[in-house]
């Protein structure tokens, strides 16, 4: 029997955004990047801006805040950083958190103050996605 599975991504999207740059000025190896104008796989469109991402791999899970705490604890000592260069790069920041339903299992989705307190700092967005599969 397939189990509900999450996954919880932290993007850093802009236009003109050059991924090495962020990687240089985070100390952070991304999971994902690319510019705009690169192809999208199986796609024939190219990518309007550019990405830099941090990512879990699906997990089982019935809470999002495991995936999400995995994420924030790589990023959160970056906070005066990420706080920095949004404004320097007129950088877009957004926390996404992928959820595959199985069975109709439906994880928990409530946001703890500290998770709250951090995104407004860095004055990311955050955005859910279900999935129902069974």
């Amino acid at each position: 029997m397939k189990s509900t599975t999450v996954k919880a991504e932290f993007s850093i999207e802009a236009e003109r955004l050059d991924p090495a740059i962020i990687t240089d000025l985070l100390q952070i190896n991304p999971d994902e990047t690319w510019r705009k104008g690169d192809s999208i796989p199986g796609k024939s469109m190219v990518r309007r801006s550019g990405n830099w991402s941090i990512a879990t791999e699906f997990e089982a899970s019935f809470d999002v805040n495991d995936q999400l705490s995995q994420i924030v604890n790589i990023i959160k000592p970056k906070k005066e950083r990420l706080q920095n260069i949004r404004e320097a790069y007129k950088l877009a920041y957004g926390f996404i958190i992928i959820v595959k339903i199985e069975n109709n299992s439906k994880p928990a989705i409530q946001f703890d103050t500290d998770l709250i307190n951090f995104v407004a700092e860095i004055k990311a967005e955050i955005g859910v996605d279900l999935y129902i599969y069974s």
